[in-house]
C-alpha cells in the first residue's frame, strides 16, 4: 500500500488523465470529467486540485512550447506518476473489497 490518501476528484482527476495516453491537458481533463463522470468543475478547482497531486508526487507534467493559437502561452501536459500509479492500484483493490461486500445489499 501506498499510504497516500486521495479525494474523489483527486481520484477521478488521476483515471481521466489516464484516459489520455499522451498526457491529459487541463482543458482535456475538464472536458472528460464533464462528459464521461458528469463532473462539471471550475477551472480553479481543477488547478487546485492538480497543484495537490502534484504536491503529493501523484502526477508529473511537461510544458510544450508556446502556441499562437493559446496567445503565446505553453500548456502543461500531465502524467500519472509511479506513485499515483500505485495509489490508484491500491484505491482499486480497496474499492473491489467494499463493492464486493456490497453486492447482496445491491442486489449483484
Amino acid at each position: 500500500m501506498s499510504g497516500e490518501t486521495i479525494g474523489e476528484l483527486e481520484h477521478l482527476i488521476l483515471l481521466t488523465i489516464l484516459n489520455h495516453p499522451d498526457g491529459g491537458t487541463a482543458l482535456n481533463v475538464r472536458r472528460t470529467l464533464a462528459e464521461q463522470a458528469g463532473r462539471s468543475i471550475t477551472r480553479g478547482s481543477l488547478y487546485r486540485a492538480l497543484d495537490r497531486l502534484g504536491e503529493k508526487g501523484l502526477i508529473t507534467w511537461e510544458v510544450d512550447e508556446p502556441t499562437e493559437e493559446r496567445g503565446g502561452h505553453s500548456r502543461r501536459i500531465y502524467q500519472v506518476s509511479p506513485t499515483g500509479l500505485a495509489v490508484l492500484r491500491d484505491r482499486r483493490e480497496a474499492l473491489q473489497r467494499l463493492w464486493a461486500g456490497a453486492a447482496g445489499a445491491l442486489g449483484a
